[in-house]
């Protein structure tokens, strides 16, 4: 009876140990820059209806708005074309005026998801964009914030879920009064969050655009490669 004792704490003994062993092997999941940047890029991007489409809207809108200072408002949904690389789906909220001649603002607000190759998301946005450069001058100047909030998840890498916020302030983006082409500017972008196994992180980028709707997204000393028309990185 007393060797059946030692063998029986003996065996529970090595479960205990082997137990232990097996969740301290578990991996942490890690959000990694590479992912960060697949959603700043699906953020700007015009091919997900992103910061950049509000940026064409915006100028877009400056040159259509009669000139007096009551605030327009208009509601409306936007979907992605059929066929698109980027599904879409949102309600969008436009408000707008002129604050004087050469100041016009667009602020705005919207629910709704979008499907990219290499992220889902289901998000909240706003912003506020100005332009200047109404009245002279070659280029419509754009600058402002936008943010976007709520779940990322990712398909490759660690494939990771997130809970995150996409902070972007715009730099003197000119848009050509020629072509109506982004043909340079800057940006901050920040992005911070949890994962869904609790871990917190933060990643902050610095865009340089480089004409074409491309740009090099600096981010933890990394430089990428970002199309703000499909939002790929490279």
């Amino acid at each position: 009876m007393k060797k059946l004792r030692i063998a029986m704490i003996t065996l529970l003994a090595i479960l205990m140990v082997a137990g232990c062993k097996k969740k301290e092997e578990t991996p942490v999941v890690e959000t990694t820059a590479e992912e960060a940047v697949t959603i700043m890029a699906t953020s700007l991007c015009t091919g997900n209806a992103g910061t950049m489409t509000q940026v064409d809207d915006a100028v877009t809108l400056s040159k259509t708005t009669i000139l007096k200072s009551s605030l327009y408002d208009s509601s409306f949904t936007i979907t992605n074309t059929p066929g698109a690389v980027i599904t879409y789906q949102y309600q969008m909220n436009y408000s707008y005026s002129f604050l004087n001649s050469n100041n016009f603002q667009l602020t705005y607000n919207a629910t709704g998801n979008y499907n990219a190759p290499m992220v889902y998301a289901s998000i909240t946005t706003n912003g506020s964009l100005n332009v200047t450069g109404i009245l002279s001058g070659n280029d419509y100047i754009v600058n402002g914030q936008a943010s976007r909030e709520g779940t990322f998840t990712l398909k490759g890498g660690n494939q990771n879920s997130v809970s995150a916020t996409v902070t972007t302030n715009l730099i003197n983006l000119k848009v050509s009064k020629a072509t109506g082409v982004v043909g340079s500017g800057t940006a901050t972008i920040v992005v911070n969050g949890s994962t869904a196994a609790g871990r917190n992180f933060a990643f902050t980028g610095n865009l340089v655009y480089t004409g074409n709707y491309t740009g090099t997204l600096t981010i933890v000393g990394k430089q990428y490669y970002i199309n703000l028309t499909t939002g790929t990185v490279q």
